[in-house]
């Protein structure tokens, strides 16, 4: 699994903050309850999608992971 911070996303709003990361060369075995298990230890996530091929529905290999803060996705791109 790889994250791009190049790719990440940082989303500002003048009553919160929030980022988005793209998460890459992930095994399509990869679920969303899994990366949840993995980022959500780093800090509270808002939200995980594993993007899918809309016809299979099989993995396409990479994902977005949202956090309500983008100190914990700071984080989440430092430690792993």
């Amino acid at each position: 699994m790889a994250m791009n911070s190049a790719a990440s996303q940082m989303v500002t709003n003048p009553n919160f903050t929030s980022a988005s990361l793209y998460v890459g060369d992930l095994s399509p075995d990869v679920t969303e309850a899994l990366l949840f298990e993995i980022f959500n230890a780093v800090g509270p996530v808002a939200s995980i999608r594993v993007c899918r091929d809309a016809v299979t529905r099989r993995s396409l290999g990479y994902a977005y992971v949202n956090f309500h803060s983008m100190l914990d996705a700071e984080r989440a791109l430092d430690t792993m």
